[in-house]
């Protein structure tokens, strides 16, 4: 009895496997592609930052809106199969206060990490903070949303065996999650602060399976790097 599931459980898919696989082209392959190679060899020597980091995001919307599309007429599945499902008070509320502690650890995880792996300055949280406070907000609006659709849902409910871990879709996840960080970040950053997290909320979204929960946490994390840009 196959006890790997590639694709939603029960969905009634009428391409088979083809619609995930589709899916997970255009969750993780494609982010992967544009991050890596489109993005800072094709566009970034020829736009100004500003214009840059707008593309960059609109590239994630339209990866994770044509992700939604493709569980809905690909799959045939339901949204809720990704985690989109109501969200009570309590819930957000326990979101929010799990988003501050995190947010909290962020500094202590930089500190820590810059111990074991010295790195310049560029590329760490005070300089992301130098960028324009409107630009840093819509990044943040855009990563809590598109990020944990992208590389925290669709690989841990399309990747795994059914009724288990689901340790290749955690993993593959994470692994994209960090490698798309890494064009913008340090690699003190990438390996003490973003693979953590990654690897915390995806361990979030499985324990509550309910995509608002991670979006609110990891939206709440990023926001003071708003905040250190607005002061």
């Amino acid at each position: 009895m196959p006890t790997t599931q590639l694709g939603p459980a029960g969905s009634g898919s009428a391409g088979g496997y083809r619609p995930t696989l589709a899916g997970l082209v255009i969750a993780l392959v494609v982010p992967l592609i544009y991050t890596l190679v489109i993005g800072p060899r094709l566009l970034e020597p020829r736009m100004p930052p500003t214009a840059y980091a707008l593309v960059g995001m609109a590239v994630l919307w339209a990866c994770a809106l044509a992700l939604l599309a493709v569980v809905r007429r690909g799959e045939r599945a339901p949204l809720s199969s990704l985690g989109f499902k109501p969200i009570t008070v309590g819930a957000a509320l326990l979101a929010v206060g799990i988003g501050v502690a995190l947010s909290l650890l962020v500094p202590l995880l930089s500190t820590l990490a810059n111990l074991v792996i010295p790195a310049p300055a560029e590329g760490g949280v005070l300089d992301a903070a130098r960028n324009p406070a409107w630009l840093l907000l819509l990044g943040v609006l855009t990563a809590g949303f598109t990020e944990e659709v992208l590389f925290r849902a669709y690989p841990l409910e399309r990747l795994g065996p059914a009724g288990r871990f689901p340790l290749v879709g955690f993993l593959v996840g994470l692994a994209v999650f960090t490698v798309i960080h890494a064009g913008g970040w340090n690699a003190a950053h990438v390996i003490g602060v973003v693979l953590p997290l990654g690897a915390i909320l995806a361990l979030l979204y499985l324990w509550r399976r309910q995509i608002w929960f991670v979006i609110i946490v990891h939206t709440v994390i990023d926001l003071p790097l708003v905040v250190m840009a607005a002061v």
